[in-house]
This record gives structure tokens, sequence and C-alpha cells, in this order.
């Protein structure tokens, strides 16, 4: 049995790293662009910040593109998913304020480690920001489980085929997007996150913590 558990954390830390170099090898290096195109990467590097395990655009990046793609600088891929009640929520109808978009499952570890600080920075700006939780491929009781344990109260919500986490095209868990008031995309973290992490981006991307709206 220990040797089964060992093995299969190695797969999964085996994973996890392949999954970051592939995100850092796609997100960091765009593929050609087609001669006379828009050149809109050149157009996003220019106002793209970086730290940690996150990048973002800048406030006063005021880029609004159509297109919808889990990318800087596009409009976030619309979605429907059920909450912990049965009742669909769809993320375009959350604008008017900024979403921070998380994406977890139960049994991994820094999903487990990030969930207090999700909740604390809900307690402290759940008034100005919309805190949205994807669970990934859980049961619904073992979601409730979960959530009961951790005592969240921000708004969860069940990918129980994975067909939103395919839409993102993600590569591991946790992953988080900042999403302005338009909709817009402007950070992307892989990786858990501090209450600090979550601030920061926040006032990076949007207005909604400064200072004159405390």
């Amino acid at each position: 049995m220990a040797k089964r558990l060992f093995v299969g954390v190695l797969v999964l830390a085996g994973l996890g790293w392949i999954g970051l170099i592939t995100y850092s090898y796609f997100f960091y290096n765009p593929g050609p662009q087609t001669p006379g195109a828009l050149r809109r990467e050149d157009q996003i590097n220019e106002f793209v910040l970086k730290f940690k395990q996150g990048a973002f655009l800048d406030k006063n990046a005021e880029l609004h593109f159509e297109e919808e793609r889990p990318a800087l600088g596009f409009r976030a891929p619309d979605f429907e998913l059920p909450d912990m009640n049965g009742q669909n929520v769809r993320l375009s109808a959350l604008r008017a304020k900024p979403v921070l978009l998380n994406f977890w499952a139960s049994w991994c570890p820094p999903c487990r480690k990030e969930m207090p600080d999700l909740q604390e920075f809900f307690t402290q700006y759940g008034d100005k920001i919309h805190v949205v939780g994807i669970n990934w491929n859980d049961q619904l009781s073992t979601v409730q489980e979960f959530l009961h344990q951790y005592q969240i109260t921000y708004t969860n919500l069940l990918d129980t085929n994975g067909k939103v986490f395919v839409l993102y095209e993600l590569t591991g868990l946790p992953t988080s997007f900042f999403i302005d008031e338009d909709g817009i995309i402007r950070g992307k973290w892989l990786g858990s996150m501090s209450v600090a992490d979550m601030i920061r981006a926040f006032q990076k991307t949007t207005r909604a913590l400064d200072s004159h709206n405390h």
C-alpha cells in the first residue's frame, strides 16, 4: 500500500512539473503570427506584470477583445455550472464586479493550503469582488464535506465532467484567473496563493481595491 502511495505521489509530482513547463512554454512563447495580422501579444506584453507564479495585465492597459480565450487581454470564456444547491451560475452574469476564478480539487494539497486564504480574502473583499471556486471531478458529497470542513462560504461550482477545465486549457491545480468588471482576463496564477498575493493582483489589475473604494 505504501509503495503504491509513493508511486502515486511521484506520478502527480511529475505531472505537475510537466504542466508547469508546458504552461510556461506556451504562455510566454506565443506562436507565429499571420502576416499582416494585428500582433495582440505585442500589444499585451507592453503591459504585462509578472511576479512569482503569475502574469498580469496592468489596470491601465485598456484592451478589450471580443474573442473569448483563456489568456490575458481576452474575454473570459463563458460557461454555466451548478452550485452546491443545484442552481446554475453563468460567469457572464457576474459582470459589474471583478471575479477571482479558482479551479481546485479535494485531493490537491496546494488547493487545501490555499482554501483558508481564499475564504479570508472573500470575507474582506466579497462586497467588491466575486470569488468563485470551480471543483474539478469530485462528487457532490465530497465537495460539500470539504467546504464544510474548511468553513468555505464563497460560491463554488461543480465541473463534474471537466468541460470548463478543458475550456480554460488548464495544466494543473490550483489555477486562478483574475477577471475584470468587463469580463476580460487580467491575470492568471498557477499554484496556491496567499491573501497578500490576491490583494496585490487585484490592485495591479483593477480599481476595485483602490483606497477610495474602502
